[in-house]
């Protein structure tokens, strides 16, 4: 039931319209529009979803419907007239999620967008759809918003699962953090989530060790190494991949014999990835195609066919490209850390199965890096590395 109105509720902001150009009504008008919005608002939220039957979550999502259509017709007004209320607003958490999404459309202004963080802050994941808070949180983060705080809420979302529709993707709270966390600048996420090591919950400290060893800085290696809790993590898998990248594995010389690209072409490849859900449809229906033509045209095993991505240039992303992933571990210098860094940074521009694969490709090249150039000494145990360590970890699974 409670999903069928969240479903109402996408369906009624995603079609939200582009602000008029101008204001619908002379400034003098600016106060008995807002009024008439606030009206408007007081007679239908307060509600619960929760405590709805189904013909009353379908008059609600009507009255929701007429409502934000008034807004939207009240346009740039509208906009200001909302931020006034969410301003005021401090106990209708629907409402303020609600608010958030569509001032998002009608406004997306710096000043906006602080509100905006603000007010979605105080969701509540019980009436609140989590994917939708999770993807305007990451919307938010890619306009350089700071969502420290929006974050947070994902850690302390306990045994969460966060259905994603559009992609058919399903996330716990950890993964659906990461792409908050991911999406940070490195030295803000490291600082957020070195902070979250002291939380009372252990499932938040837990999550917050394991986000925190895929950051790869100085800092989170030096904090992990002193750090006494990593042996109290219940999960094994979240265990693994602490220990797993406090650890020196050698690399195996094979894989850094003769490699395909050059270092200048390594980074080439890596600055025209695509960054943005535009630049990645672009990509794919141009050089992807042509390559998808060819590919289908040498009429090739599924063998062949996956022996021809390996070895291939990216032209969306990293993963699978192992010829590509071999030759920027055999290549690169310390100097270019902070390059991957950014490429991953940046990979998580969407919601979806294919931008979490990217944002793990890059980690794992990251630490096959920091292996080969054993970057981070005073931190990483050297010894022989444990068949057990690497199993079930999210970070150095294959590439």
């Amino acid at each position: 039931m409670r999903r069928l109105f969240l479903t109402i509720l996408f369906l009624i902001f995603s079609a939200v319209l582009p602000i008029a150009a101008h204001p619908q009504s002379t400034p003098n008008n600016t106060p008995s529009t807002c009024d008439s919005l606030r009206a408007s608002k007081a007679k239908v939220y307060g509600f619960h979803p929760a405590q709805l039957n189904e013909s009353q979550i379908d008059a609600k999502g009507k009255e929701l419907d007429a409502f934000w259509k008034q807004v939207q017709a009240a346009g740039p007004e509208g906009a200001a007239c909302l931020k006034v209320m969410l301003a005021a607003e401090t106990t209708d958490h629907n409402f303020q999620f609600d608010a958030g999404q569509v001032l998002y459309q009608m406004d997306p202004t710096p000043d906006s967008l602080k509100i905006i963080r603000d007010a979605i802050a105080q969701a509540d994941f019980q009436e609140t759809d989590p994917a939708s808070y999770l993807s305007l949180a990451l919307a938010l983060s890619q306009q350089g918003v700071d969502i420290q705080p929006l974050a947070a809420r994902l850690l302390r979302y306990p045994n969460a699962t966060i259905h994603i529709s559009e992609h058919a993707l399903d996330l716990d709270a950890d993964t659906a953090a990461l792409f908050l966390y991911g999406s940070m600048p490195p030295a803000q996420a490291t600082s957020a989530l070195i902070a979250e090591l002291q939380a009372p919950e252990l499932f938040v400290r837990s999550a917050a060790a394991h986000l925190l060893a895929e950051q790869l800085n100085e800092d989170a290696f030096r904090t992990l190494s002193r750090w006494d809790g990593v042996d109290k993590i219940e999960e094994e898998y979240r265990r693994n991949d602490v220990h797993a990248v406090l650890k020196y594995q050698p690399p195996d010389p094979a894989d850094l014999a003769q490699p395909k690209f050059t270092r200048e072409q390594v980074l080439k490849v890596i600055s025209a990835l695509p960054h943005t859900r535009k630049e990645f449809d672009d990509a794919m229906s141009t050089r992807g195609a042509a390559f998808d033509k060819k590919l289908h045209d040498a009429n090739l095993t599924q063998d062949q066919l996956t022996k021809a991505v390996a070895d291939s240039e990216p032209i969306y992303g990293i993963a699978n490209h192992t010829a590509f992933f071999n030759s920027a571990i055999a290549t690169l210098q310390p100097e270019d850390f902070n390059t991957l860094q950014d490429a991953r940074r940046k990979a998580l521009f969407d919601v979806s199965d294919e931008c979490l694969e990217e944002y793990l490709a890059f980690t794992q090249l990251m630490i096959h890096l920091i292996n080969k150039l054993d970057l981070y000494k005073g931190y990483r145990a050297h010894q022989a590395f444990s068949e057990h360590t690497a199993q079930g970890s999210r970070v150095l699974s294959s590439s």
